[in-house]
This record gives C-alpha cells, structure tokens and sequence, in this order.
C-alpha cells in the first residue's frame, strides 16, 4: 500500500467526504474519488502533496515537509494551489472543471471538483488508436472554448495533453488539472513562481521545456492544442520540441488526412513561437471552416467508436447516454437501399391480403401460390441482407485494424528515423575529434 495517500474510507470534513479510491498522483498532488456524503454524490477531491518534499503520518493522515529547506518551496506551492483553484472556479465554462469546494485539513489543503465519467481523451486515442476528424474537431473546438476563458483571465493552463481532458456525461470534452498553471499579467510579480514550470514531452515548446515565465505565452497552449490534435489524429505522442526543430518539422503524416488539419497542426507547432497563432482564434481559423460548424451543430453525430457504427445523438452537446448502433448511409448505400424495399413490399404484401374490414381476402386462383413465393423470397432477401450487414461489419473491423496498424508502423520508422540521424550526427562528431 502507499503510504503517501490518503486509504480508502477515510473521511474528511467530519465525513462530509468519504475516500473511495485514488484516481491519479502528479508532481504537485493526489486525486481521489470521493462520495458527498449528503448528497451520495461521486466527486473527485485533489489533495495538494508535493512528491519528494511531503510526508504523511499513515496514523494520522498529516501531511507534514520533513525537510527545513523545502518548507519555503512547498508553502508557495499550497498559496498558489489554493489561489489559482478559486480562480478556476470563477471561470464558469462548461469545458473547464467545475471546482466546487476548498479547505484546509491534515496539514495540507483540497479541492472538490465534479466527478467526470466519461473517461479521458488519453484512454479514447488508446483504445481506438486514431480518432476520426469530425471527433477530433470536437475535442478541439470544446478545448479551445475552455483556452479562450483561461486566456480571457491572464491565465496559461501549461499541461494540455490527452490525460488533462476528460468527458462529462453529456460527451462534453472538458480541461482538468491547472497544477502548472501561471498567471500571466504586467501587473503580477512573475519571477515568484519562474521555477515552477513543469511540461510534459511531447505536448510543450521549447520555451516551456526551457522555463522562464516570462517566455510563455498563449502561443505555449496553442502548440500543445495543437500536439492533442496530432495524437487523435495519428494515435501517436508528438516528438519531444527538440526532435521538431532539429528534424525541421513533424514526421512524415500518414495518408488521408484533411491537409488544412495536417497545416493547422505544423503552424500551432512551429519551434519559434513567434510563427505559431498568437491566439485561439487565429488557431481555429486554420482549420476547416465546414468541418468545425459541423461539429458546432445539434443535435452532433459523433462516431466515438469508429468500428462499430456508434452514433451519439443529443438535442444538447453530444449526450453519451444517447449512444444508439445504428447503420451508417456513408459506405453502405446498398443495404440500405434494399432493407426499404424489402419493408416496402412487406406493406404492400400485407394490404393487398387485407380487406378494409381486416379480413383475408380469397386470393384467385394462382395468387396465393405467388404471394407464398414472394413471402419466401422476402424471407429470403432478409437473410442475405442480414449476412451482408455481417460481412460487411467484418471488413469495417479489419479495414480499421489495418489502418492502425500502418499509423504504428509509420509512427515506428519515424522514430527509427531520427534514432538514425541522431546515431549519425554523433558519428560525425566522433569522426571530428579523431582529426584533432
């Protein structure tokens, strides 16, 4: 057991809080599933616990800093927890976490968030492997509306990345965890919290990876939005920012792809961050114009399960407890076509038995051999419908499996790629030495 969090049933608040289960550790904290116990809610509480400076008495749950010198550090690092988790909450955005208390207890402090259930982008992209472009713009657009409150308020989130954005109920994407958040204002003093920055490979420029506050700005956000948009396209984490600017660009994209989604991505990623947007909405305005309101309409199809033919459907948002398996018409005209003619001729079939009254009526002589054959064709029909549906949902699996497979692949020799020109760069510098 780790002893660092918190056990499963301990309370909080005088049981206003039961401990469920631990949902994720970071650098700056603990998350946990946690039940109001008024309500019997499921909210989510995070716990601010610097890994390596905080300890906790497992008797007592205290968390306390062991170490004199790291007392200074971590007492800034719980101000801003608390003040940037009220800030937070003032945003009032359908597409930021929604904080709903703050308190002091065992040492340390918390917040309550609402619980999402709908998981995280990072589990979607690993369990689909790609995303499709009307899904991935979605995520996009749901983002980009919570960046633009964030901004709004001098904020930069500094962590976007597929496991900072969870789903609501109603398939809302929605942005979590601000623990590297700043504050950007001509009026703050900035240098307080200059060593604070973390960043996560892959998802952060070099001006983030190589850390002074006074380097960041929304253009930082925009390159890892635009790092989230490459992972549901091509299922793969984006190359660390050094591989981008000593490669000259992104790899080599895999095949299909809509080329102004594949330009978005390269100008939000640019290495300079003086060539990437300079804001949210100089980003959205590369994208496809048609596709975004697409996704903007309701009620929004949203193909969350690309494989097999799920359609979510909502009169708001993209409710995910409307999740319905229905046919697509894109690729499958022909079974369409013939499952209303065949519920056609049934109706037809049907009325011409029938009286007015609801009555049979005596076929002629010779009909009711050629109605009882039609039947049987119909009957016929209906089954070999039925076996090209299967079929057919067969091939949508292994087509999208084949697919997967190649992003994989192409993601592999990428990296084998640059592991190449790497091995060769230091050969070249090994060959220059020996010539002195």
């Amino acid at each position: 057991m780790d002893n660092n969090v918190l056990n499963s049933g301990s309370t909080l608040q005088n049981g206003k809080y039961k401990i469920l289960d631990v949902l994720g550790q970071g650098g700056f904290g603990i998350t946990y599933l946690a039940e109001q116990t008024g309500l019997g809610m499921k909210v989510a509480v995070k716990e601010f616990f610097m890994k390596g400076s905080c300890m906790r008495d497992s008797a007592t749950s205290q968390v306390s800093v062991p170490v004199t010198d790291n007392k200074v550090l971590v007492g800034r690092c719980l101000k801003k927890f608390k003040s940037e988790a009220r800030r937070i909450a003032s945003l009032n955005n359908d597409h930021i976490v929604n904080i709903i208390d703050i308190f002091d207890e065992n040492g340390t402090s918390y917040y309550v968030m609402k619980h999402l259930s709908g998981g995280s982008l990072a589990d979607l992209v690993k369990k689909k492997g790609t995303l499709s472009e009307s899904v991935s713009l979605m995520v996009i657009r749901d983002i980009a509306d919570a960046l633009k409150s964030v901004h709004g308020r001098g904020l930069l989130h500094l962590d976007i990345k597929p496991a900072n954005i969870l789903f609501d109920e109603r398939g809302r994407a929605v942005l979590i965890d601000f623990g590297v958040s700043k504050y950007v204002d001509s009026q703050q003093d900035s240098t307080a919290t200059s060593s604070l920055v973390g960043f996560s490979r892959g998802y952060a420029p070099l001006e983030q990876i190589n850390a002074t506050i006074s380097s960041l700005s929304a253009a930082t956000d925009i390159y890892a939005l635009g790092g989230t948009l490459y992972t549901m396209i091509t299922g793969l984490v984006p190359p660390d920012a050094t591989e981008v600017m000593n490669q000259d660009g992104l790899p080599t994209w895999p095949g299909g792809i809509d080329q102004r989604i594949v330009a978005a991505i390269e100008a939000a990623m640019r290495p300079r961050r003086a060539d990437r947007p300079q804001s949210i909405d100089e980003f959205l305005a590369l994208l496809p114009e048609e596709k975004l309101s697409e996704v903007a309409a309701e009620p929004v199809p949203v193909g969350l399960d690309d494989g097999e033919d799920t359609v979510v459907s909502s009169s708001s948002g993209n409710d995910l407890s409307s999740i319905t398996q229905s046919v697509r018409p894109a690729g499958k005209p022909l079974i369409v076509i013939a499952s209303f003619m065949m519920a056609a001729s049934i109706i037809l079939a049907a009325f011409t038995l029938l009286r007015p009254g609801g009555s049979p009526v005596a076929p002629e002589s010779g009909k009711g051999e050629e109605l009882q054959h039609l039947v049987d064709s119909l009957s016929a029909s209906a089954g070999e419908i039925q076996q090209l549906k299967e079929a057919n949902a067969s091939l949508q699996s292994q087509i999208q499996q084949l697919q997967n497979t190649n992003y994989t692949l192409q993601g592999q020799v990428n990296q084998y790629k640059a592991l190449a020109q790497r091995n060769q760069a230091d050969a070249d510098k090994y060959r220059r030495s020996l010539s002195y």
